[in-house]
């Protein structure tokens, strides 16, 4: 049996599971949208996350790595035993390009077939998009008068090609996670930590002559030194590295002003929303409350969208908002942590997990 023919079976057994389920239990608990250390930035593994899921009494979940299926492969030597508990619904998050949201926004595709030509073909595009992402991020660094600074003052060099074999060494992918800590392998050995990074950042910040930009980042700096306390284990943590040297919206392709050297790249060449396969079922990932006027366009433009994702990580100030668009674009709900560790902190409440079986026989059909 070929990979395709293995998942189309998984798949039309898992659509008559899933159907005994709601006839089964009036209400279900539903997590799909997850990720596994397969996501660049993902710190749980695929035991870690049934493991954590059953414990807290999930019923169906689904592993949404970005633009990534490398987990189903692990999956179906599980699969292959029999149907996991919680059962998994294959399931993908594909990174889009669209300046009208305002940054890149993310597309959840639920029951994919991983051995797919058309899904993987996707996967490529923006796999490969990746790479020119990275490219564009080590020029970004050129144009950082603090890195610079501190390249220079301790004789230490950096390049994409040193990156590329950083990547293939560690078996890593280009991300924002993986090039911050190529950079805190580099910085580490010479004992600069995240905090003289910092204080160079700000240095450099206060005599930007853009007076907006400058505000804006310092703004940023603020809210992580109260963030990131100055102790050892936040000295060379790669996410606050992350997010001192990826502020987003300032080196924006709109922008008319020269770059200052931000690592946030918001267009590289990954899909588009239209280019996006139309074969599997669509959804948009955690829309920000304040977009919705946007994301109601896309969906207009973009029938083949055919639900929204309430996640649990994207506060509302008012829900009446999102179920709004839900019933006036006759869209379908889907309920997600976007968990990236085994933390649990999303679960908490369980309770915004639940779904009614009739409004979920509907994300199966």
């Amino acid at each position: 049996m070929s990979d395709y023919e293995f998942w189309d079976v998984y798949l039309k057994n898992l659509k008559i599971k899933l159907k005994e389920l709601t006839l089964t239990k009036k209400e279900l608990q539903i997590d799909l949208h997850i990720h596994s250390n397969y996501s660049a930035d993902g710190k749980q593994s695929i035991k870690e996350i049934l493991k954590t899921t059953k414990k807290k009494g999930f019923d169906v979940i689904s592993i949404t790595d970005h633009d990534s299926l490398d987990s189903y492969e692990e999956l179906k030597g599980i699969l292959k035993k029999d149907f996991t508990d919680p059962l998994i619904i294959p399931g993908v998050e594909f990174t889009i390009d669209n300046r009208e949201y305002g940054n890149q926004c993310h597309i959840l595709q639920l029951f994919v077939n991983p051995a797919d030509e058309r899904i993987k073909k996707d996967i490529k595009t923006n796999y490969d998009a990746s790479f020119n992402r990275s490219k564009i991020q080590f020029q970004r660094l050129e144009a950082n008068l603090a890195i610079q600074e501190v390249l220079k003052n301790n004789n230490l060099k950096i390049s994409y090609e040193e990156y590329l074999k950083y990547l293939q060494e560690f078996s890593l992918f280009p991300e924002y996670d993986t090039i911050c800590s190529y950079l805190i392998s580099k910085f580490e050995p010479q004992k600069i930590t995240n905090f003289k990074i910092l204080k160079l950042l700000e240095k450099y910040n206060a005599i930007d002559i853009y007076e907006d930009r400058k505000l804006y980042k310092a703004k940023r700096y603020q809210e992580l030194r109260e963030k990131y306390l100055d102790i050892p284990e936040n000295q060379y943590k790669v996410r606050f590295l992350l997010s001192m040297l990826a502020v987003r919206e300032v080196d924006d392709d709109w922008w008319p002003m020269p770059k200052c050297g931000s690592l946030s790249v918001n267009s590289y060449g990954q899909l588009k929303i239209n280019e996006l396969n139309k074969y599997y079922p669509t959804y948009f990932a955690h829309p920000s409350e304040n977009k919705l006027a946007v994301v109601s366009k896309l969906i207009t433009e973009n029938p083949h969208i055919r639900g929204l994702e309430l996640n649990i990580r994207s506060p509302y100030n008012d829900r009446s908002n999102f179920y709004h668009l839900l019933e006036q674009k006759k869209l379908l709900k889907t309920i997600g942590s976007d968990s990236h560790d085994s933390t649990l902190k999303f679960y908490e409440d369980c309770q915004f997990f639940k779904i009614d079986s009739e409004d979920f026989k509907k994300i199966i059909e």
